[in-house]
C-alpha cells in the first residue's frame, strides 16, 4: 500500500510540476539614452503606426511555456508601442508628421547560452511615409539561469531592455533622419 501511495504521489508531483507556464516581461521603461538621442529631433513629429509579425517566431521556452509580452500584446505590438512611448517621452511623437510602419524581421531568443546566459535577437525594419527606408538588428545578452523557471523568466524580463537597444540602434542610425525628412 505504501508503494502505490508513493507511486501516486510521485506521479501527481511530475503533472504539478511538468505544467506550462507563460513568462511576460515587465511594462516597457522608456530610456534616457533613447531620450536624448529622440531629443534632437524636436520640432519634428512621428509615430510608428504599425508593426508586422516575422514569418516564424517560436516563443517556447525550454520546456517552461512561452514568452510573451506583457498586457496581452504580441511581441511587435509591445516593440510599436515602447517605439512610440519613446517618441512621447522625448516630445517628438505626432500624427501629422512623418507615418512610419514596421516589421520585425527577426525575433530570436535563448535562455541556454553558456548554460546561464542567454540572448534575444530582434531585427526590425522601419518605412517611412516618405518612401525611405531603414534595417536594424542587435542581440541582447543577458544574465540566464540553470534551471529552466530561473531561465526562462530572466529571458521574459530581457525583453525590454532588448527592444530599448533596438530602438536605440535605429534612432542612432545616421539613416534615422532620413525617415522624418
Amino acid at each position: 500500500m505504501k508503494k502505490v501511495i508513493g507511486i501516486l504521489v510521485g506521479v501527481w508531483l511530475v503533472g504539478a510540476l511538468s505544467g506550462c507556464s507563460t513568462m511576460t516581461p515587465a511594462r516597457y521603461s522608456v530610456s534616457v539614452d533613447n531620450n536624448q538621442l529622440l531629443k534632437t529631433y524636436q520640432g519634428s513629429n512621428m509615430s510608428l503606426v504599425s508593426m508586422a509579425a516575422p514569418s516564424k517566431y517560436d516563443s517556447a521556452c525550454r520546456m517552461m511555456g512561452p514568452i510573451q509580452a506583457s498586457d496581452g500584446q504580441t511581441i511587435p505590438e509591445f516593440v510599436r508601442k515602447a517605439f512610440n512611448d519613446e517618441l512621447k517621452f522625448a516630445g517628438v511623437y505626432g500624427d501629422t508628421g512623418a507615418k512610419l510602419s514596421g516589421r520585425m524581421n527577426k525575433i530570436a531568443f535563448s535562455s541556454t547560452s553558456g548554460l546561464t546566459s542567454g540572448w534575444w535577437d530582434l531585427a526590425m525594419t522601419l518605412d517611412s511615409s516618405n518612401g525611405k527606408s531603414l534595417s536594424v538588428e542587435n542581440t541582447y545578452h543577458f544574465k540566464s539561469g540553470f534551471d529552466a523557471i530561473t531561465a526562462c523568466n530572466q529571458t521574459a524580463q530581457a525583453l525590454g531592455p532588448a527592444v530599448q537597444d533596438l530602438i536605440k540602434k535605429a534612432v542612432s542610425d545616421p539613416q534615422f533622419k532620413t525617415l522624418i525628412d
